[in-house]
């Protein structure tokens, strides 16, 4: 059976109730294992496919993502909208490659990325660093340095999707930056408190310790 046919029973299966959908994407999972170059081809340009990319990930749910399917996997999630759905291209990668490896090449997006990579690299950190450190590797300087460029960003770059994305995940502790950033700190609460829009004058007075109920991302 072919991928094509793979994907085409399980999108058909997943709209009906039952658990076809589970049998036909265990089946998909089986199918890895005699994998051809060209199946390999066709899962890379299945997760740059608005709807193929999730059954892709699922199939790699559990077991483990190949290298050649990292990058594609991590673009996936970088271009993913919905900042709940990216996890399932996160998740697979941090458990397969590590999570040094996964929050290095989402900081290379945010360094320099288009602002749409930008605010996908934003919201994708969130389950990077929830899905934990399952090899115990050291990250406290990566978190540091994404951390560091999301206050820079957040003040300097004024793309409204960058903002808002970001915004969540900004952190407004001085301890949590070297000294020199200090200063960025209450530069982006005036930015917050006085931006035109609703959600980010919302979203900082949550992470300044105001209480629900949280406004959701719009347009997400």
């Amino acid at each position: 059976m072919t991928w094509d046919e793979h994907y085409r029973l399980w999108s058909d299966a997943r709209c009906k109730p039952g658990q076809d959908a589970h049998w036909q994407m265990q089946a998909a999972r089986k199918r890895v294992a005699q994998n051809s170059p060209d199946d390999w081809r066709w899962l890379g340009e299945g997760l740059a496919d608005p709807d193929r990319k999730v059954f892709v990930a699922l199939v790699f749910k559990f077991q483990p993502v190949p290298k050649r399917l990292f990058d594609p996997m991590l673009r996936a999630a970088v271009l993913e909208r919905n900042p709940s759905l990216n996890r399932v291209f996160i998740e697979p990668c941090v458990r397969s490659l590590g999570a040094r490896r996964v929050i290095l090449t989402l900081l290379g997006y945010l360094e320099s990325g288009s602002n749409a990579e930008k605010a996908g690299a934003a919201s994708a950190m969130y389950w990077a660093v929830w899905a934990g450190n399952p090899r115990n590797e050291d990250l406290g300087d990566l978190r540091q340095r994404f951390d560091c460029q999301m206050l820079r960003e957040f003040v300097a770059y004024p793309d409204l999707e960058v903002r808002r994305r970001i915004i969540p995940m900004l952190r407004l502790e001085a301890d949590a930056y070297p000294a020199e950033l200090s200063p960025l700190i209450p530069l982006a609460v005036d930015v917050a408190r006085s931006h035109p829009d609703e959600y980010i004058r919302h979203r900082i007075e949550v992470q300044l310790g105001a209480g629900g109920p949280f406004m959701a991302i719009p347009d997400t």
